[in-house]
């Protein structure tokens, strides 16, 4: 019996610890995110098919999945280069993944926001190579598991995230950092971690004080507000915050 009673403990103890945290508009903090689709002619295998639609498709589910730690990217911008050092490709085709960072462009490396690279094909589903930068694969697969995401790319990006937050794999299914699933689950000590983390980056803020910047831009009549407003619009709640928010998205008066 002692045993039996132990057992149920654990399982309900490993219940609790992957609940579902509530997060308030006070609790959030906004991450920026600049998105490369790299281009190459000379070679295929750099050289993403991915839209602007599919893009923006991609990063709504990735919010949801992220919507569970209160974090939410909001997206810098979408930029479309040629790939640096494109001939790397072709003699790199074992294990070593170093060499995409130097297939980021210079020019665009901007330091104050994360960035995700979107390319057609390497050896994994996706890669954080450090230095703010993931590069991501548009023809990933993953293995499908219950309740998972319904398509492999926000899943990805979304783990490569994680890795960036500070989280290292962990092989439960159904989680965000199992390898090579569908899984997007967290427990508290992930949201924790990743909260943690994102709070030391400088250039990440809170929704209330982008809120507050927001006001004083429409308070002065700056259309810079309405770029602030859209995007706090997008957060997944609905509280007076984001109401006035999506209010306020057209150019101010």
């Amino acid at each position: 019996m002692r045993k039996i009673l132990t057992l149920l403990c654990l399982q309900l103890a490993s219940a609790a610890a992957e609940a579902p945290q509530k997060f308030a508009f006070v609790d959030y903090r906004i991450i920026p995110l600049r998105v490369h689709r790299l281009q190459s002619e000379a070679e295929p295998a750099l050289h993403t098919t991915l839209s602007e639609a599919d893009i923006q498709r991609v990063l709504g589910k990735v919010n949801l999945v992220w919507a569970q730690a209160g974090l939410h990217l909001t997206l810098e911008s979408i930029v479309t280069e040629a790939a640096a050092h494109p001939e790397l490709a072709a003699k790199n085709k074992g294990g070593e993944l170093g060499w995409l960072l130097q297939c980021r462009p210079e020019a665009s490396r901007q330091p104050d926001c994360l960035h995700v690279y979107y390319i057609k094909q390497f050896g994994v589903n996706g890669v954080f190579l450090g230095q703010q930068s993931m590069v991501v694969k548009d023809t990933a697969r993953l293995r499908a598991v219950e309740g998972g995401l319904d398509e492999p790319l926000p899943r990805v990006t979304s783990h490569e995230i994680g890795h960036a937050l500070g989280l290292p794999h962990r092989q439960s299914v159904t989680n965000l950092m199992a390898s090579g699933t569908t899984g997007w689950s967290f427990n508290a000590q992930e949201i924790q971690t990743t909260r943690a983390t994102a709070a030391k980056w400088a250039w990440t803020k809170t929704a209330p004080v982008l809120l507050k910047e927001a006001d004083a831009l429409f308070a002065a009549n700056k259309p810079e507000a309405a770029a602030l407003y859209r995007k706090l619009s997008l957060l997944p709640l609905d509280c007076p915050e984001v109401r006035l928010a999506k209010s306020r998205t057209a150019t101010p008066r």
